[in-house]
């Protein structure tokens, strides 16, 4: 499992071009002051996420939540931070671990595996990961399409994903 953990970290997910305009709107580019600057930099503050791979993570699991993972060419997309280096590294675990139960493994096997066993797993995990973000993206763009400054109020994107819930049962 270790192995499958390391190689699974040591990926570069890709998330779709198409999204890159949803992503930039959700997610700061740079630090700025908290006290000073122009309207565009204190904008920028009240983004809903600090960075790419955070908005990533979150349409990750908003497409696990919505069970909604959509097919995704590698090609027709845009790689960024490794895994690795993501945080807090708790959810990432949790997104590690969720995927798992998603994937069809024959979890008595993954002790065992081979570093190139683990690596081809790590890559289906890999893929599958990048198939709900983008299930996620598409639910996120909709919201966004449906009400554009929805996701100004940071509150809104936790309530949003706690309502995820909801909209699956009905």
């Amino acid at each position: 499992m270790k192995t499958l953990i390391e190689k699974f970290e040591s990926k570069e997910p890709h998330y779709p071009n198409v999204y890159r305009n949803l992503v930039e709107k959700l997610s700061r580019k740079k630090e700025v002051s908290t006290s000073e600057g122009t309207d565009e930099e204190q904008f920028e503050r009240g983004k809903s996420f600090g960075s790419y791979y955070e908005c990533y993570m979150y349409a990750a699991i908003i497409g696990m939540r919505a069970n909604n993972a959509l097919p995704f060419n590698r090609a027709e997309g845009t790689k960024f931070l490794k895994i690795e280096s993501w945080k807090p590294k708790p959810l990432t675990q949790y997104i590690f671990m969720s995927l798992l139960a998603l994937a069809d493994f024959e979890f008595e096997q993954i002790e065992d595996l081979t570093e190139e066993q683990a690596n081809d797993k790590a890559n289906e995990l890999l893929y599958l990961l990048e198939s709900y973000a983008k299930g996620g993206f598409e639910i996120i763009e909709k919201q966004v399409k449906d009400d554009p400054t929805y996701f100004e109020n940071t509150l809104n994107t936790v309530g949003f994903l706690k309502n995820q819930d909801k909209r699956i049962a009905t």
